[in-house]
């Protein structure tokens, strides 16, 4: 089954910041995608990704990803530590990007900014809340798998 990333962090909200965030949302399809895309891929375990700036107060990272929580944030903090020291710097209250960039101090932070769902969990982890899934417990590499194995569509 699937596991929600509902990572919300408080954005700072003084000038500086404002104007980091504006460039970040302008350049954000031309030199970070191209690098999300890259590393997603890389994974083999996400199964959608996006990024949210609520009312320029709040920054989301939304994941559905498969395996354990910890191995998932230690590969990304290893795979995009300059995206995510840029992302840092705009949270209130984040600690320095060089605490931050350790295994256990990045996984203990992001976890205390991961919201949970409303409702009960399907899958019987009580602190990440519901999650619906069409697809059981299909991992992305057992998809990936499976697609390559159907016959090519003729049209």
């Amino acid at each position: 089954m699937a596991i929600a990333l509902n990572l919300t962090a408080p954005l700072k909200q003084d000038e500086d910041t404002r104007n980091r965030l504006q460039h970040l949302a302008e350049t954000f399809a031309d030199e970070v995608q191209p690098a999300l895309d890259a590393a997603l891929a890389r994974s083999e375990i996400v199964h959608f990704a996006r990024v949210l700036v609520i009312d320029g107060k709040y920054l989301q990272v939304l994941t559905e990803f498969d395996g354990d929580p910890q191995a998932y944030t230690e590969f990304f903090r290893k795979e995009l530590g300059p995206i995510f020291r840029i992302i840092f710097s705009l949270v209130d209250g984040a600690p320095p990007w060089d605490e931050l960039d350790d295994p256990n101090n990045f996984y203990e932070y992001t976890s205390g900014l991961n919201l949970k769902s409303l409702g009960t969990s399907t899958s019987g982890d009580e602190d990440r809340g519901y999650l619906f899934s069409s697809i059981g417990d299909m991992t992305v590499r057992e998809i990936k798998s499976q697609a390559a194995r159907q016959p090519a569509a003729t049209g």
